[in-house]
């Protein structure tokens, strides 16, 4: 007799951070490291990094990270998360080298829909000196 296992589900609709498809040639793979990952939404359970989201550099390694809301340096901002992520964490599973994840990140040439991005409005002057290559409008 099978099991019948039931699973949360959740439904992310992709929002579109791009004003246009330029971009899109020049994108780095680079790996988030999950302990700096919370919980989104909050005491869902679910642990998601949105498209859009500004990514820095983890001191001293070469993952990345989430941008905390303000007070980032430009020397340390990455780029911009390209699509949705989700990390598999919680009760049992915890944070580590075995959670992270690789994603794709927007760096050059890209035109983004500043709405749409995470973390943006407390660094908008650090990432627009660290991405002078992008437009953001």
């Amino acid at each position: 007799m099978p099991f019948h296992e039931v699973l949360p589900a959740a439904i992310f609709y992709d929002k579109e951070i791009l004003r246009g498809a330029d971009g899109l040639n020049d994108i780095k793979s680079m790996v988030v490291d999950s302990t700096y990952v919370v919980e989104n939404p909050a005491a869902s359970g679910r642990y998601v990094l949105e498209a859009g989201t500004v990514m820095c550099k983890v001191v001293s390694s070469s993952k990345i990270r989430p941008a905390a809301a303000s007070g980032e340096v430009a020397a340390d901002i990455v780029g911009i998360l390209g699509r949705i992520q989700e990390f598999w964490l919680g009760p049992g599973i915890t944070a580590g080298s075995a959670t992270d994840q690789p994603v794709n990140i927007l760096h050059f040439n890209a035109h983004f829909n500043v709405s749409k991005l995470v973390m943006y409005s407390g660094n908008a002057a650090q990432v627009l000196l660290a991405l002078p290559h992008c437009k953001f409008t």
